[in-house]
């Protein structure tokens, strides 16, 4: 089983994007408005549909890493990238291209399961996030350490294992990297590039990017940095530092190749203790998906998808700062729990879900209530088929059917506590055993705390 997560094809990666991902030149299209404006010209209207195409763009893409997470042929592999994805944290809110934001996505996906080195290296080319850290604009008189201190801080070593000295040499050694905006890729400028000798981490010369990355990758702090983020992504929140050290010697002796990683941490006996499992709280992100998955019911439409993201705390693409998201308990507050059980009454009933503002809407303008309610009308949706998940009949054997729920909904014994309060949910309804019954059980054990743990 675990071989069959970790050893996926190389053509899983190869996932066909959106029609509108492609390069096209976005600085003709800027100037363009820019144009217009110094014309006298209505810019203002151009400009808005530049932002309707940017926003329409990244709402399908959300939409589209979804439904690959939920059904696509690998998802270890989307898990990885979602992994990544958190780690390089870069936001659309000011790379404001959606075919960058596509691409860094692709290069994930790709490298996911693969070197880490490598990944780092391509990353420090990555137009997304060259926006994103400025490293485009970094030029031998004026270098800029965005980009370098980020390198180390959330990438490679970690804080405490560098010095701001570290910090300025390296980010001498990235000065040439640019980014063609016609092609949309990127390009070195040797000109621009310092070619003198640098001072990092004790090691001196003529360093280039690569050079410094490599240098990094040889510290003992990146790996344990790296195993620690690994074990809390897929295990626990506070891994011991014996735990670490297993896992980053593990990195080491694999040359940071990920693949073979996973794979003995996977196959480990503290992956499987009492101590860690269902520890986790599912990321909003894993919450939507698998309680989709799980109900055997269609992903929400993207509009819905994006709303309940927003309302849980973690929207793809979209991460709060260059650190990404702390993740673990900080996912769940009073207002993100009601939001996961608002989302799962969404799947099973098919109640429309108001977008995020409704509510302020609702006490200013009638229109925008009006608004508000005419876009619930539109991602209102069927009720999940129950014939599925509750079989006519084990409808009137309450143990039987709460086991059968339990073992989909959980992949674990409840407490008999809990169990007990199942049961006795369908026998205050006795005779009833309606869709609308089962329904009702079925939110019930999606809303107590055992199912927001992975």
């Amino acid at each position: 089983m675990v071989r069959q997560l970790v050893d996926v094809s190389a053509e899983a990666a190869n996932v066909p994007p959106p029609g509108w991902a492609h390069p096209r030149n976005i600085r003709d299209m800027r100037m363009e408005i820019k144009g217009a404006k110094d014309r006298g010209e209505n810019f203002q209207e151009k400009a808005r549909q530049l932002r309707m195409m940017e926003g329409e763009e990244i709402l399908g893409l959300r939409h589209w890493w979804l439904d690959r997470m939920m059904n696509g042929p690998a998802p270890l592999l989307e898990k990885m990238t979602l992994f990544w994805h958190g780690h390089f944290a870069t936001s659309v809110q000011k790379v404001r291209d959606g075919y960058f934001i596509w691409l860094q996505n692709d290069t994930l996906r790709r490298n996911a399961l693969g070197n880490f080195g490598a990944l780092v290296k391509k990353i420090s080319r990555d137009p997304a996030m060259m926006v994103y850290l400025d490293l485009q604009q970094s030029r031998k008189e004026q270098p800029n350490e965005n980009w370098a201190r980020e390198l180390m801080e959330l990438f490679t070593v970690g804080i405490g294992n560098y010095s701001e000295q570290d910090i300025r040499e390296s980010a001498r050694a990235f000065t040439g990297y640019r980014l063609d905006m016609t092609t949309q890729q990127f390009r070195f400028a040797p000109f621009q590039q310092d070619k003198g000798v640098k001072n990092f981490m004790g090691r001196t010369g003529a360093f280039s990017g690569d050079d410094i990355i490599d240098i990094l990758l040889q510290q003992p702090a990146c790996a344990q940095f790296i195993g620690r983020k690994l074990w809390r992504y897929f295990v626990e929140d506070d891994p011991s530092p014996q735990v670490v050290d297993v896992i980053a010697e593990r990195i080491r002796a694999h040359n940071y190749d990920m693949r073979p990683v996973l794979r003995e941490m996977f196959s480990s006996a503290e992956f499987y203790s009492d101590r860690v499992m269902r520890t986790q709280i599912k990321s909003p992100v894993q919450y939507i998906v698998q309680t989709s998955k799980l109900l055997e019911a269609q992903l929400p439409s993207p509009i819905v998808a994006q709303n309940a993201m927003r309302q849980m705390g973690q929207i793809l693409f979209a991460p709060p700062n260059v650190k990404g998201w702390d993740g673990g308990r900080t996912w769940i507050s009073t207002s993100t729990l009601l939001s996961r059980y608002n989302f799962a009454n969404y799947l099973i009933n098919g109640d429309a879900m108001l977008p995020a503002n409704a509510s302020q809407r609702r006490r200013g303008t009638d229109n925008g209530f009006r608004r508000s309610m005419q876009l619930a009308e539109q991602i209102h949706r069927d009720p999940v088929d129950m014939s599925k998940l509750a079989p006519a009949e084990l409808r009137d054997k309450p143990r039987e059917l709460v086991d059968l729920l339990s073992a989909r909904l959980f992949q674990n014994c409840p407490s008999e506590k809990e169990t007990n309060a199942f049961m006795e949910y369908l026998e205050a309804r006795k005779p009833d055993t309606s869709d609308e019954t089962m329904r009702g059980l079925v939110h019930l054990m999606m809303s107590t705390p055992l199912f927001q743990l992975a």
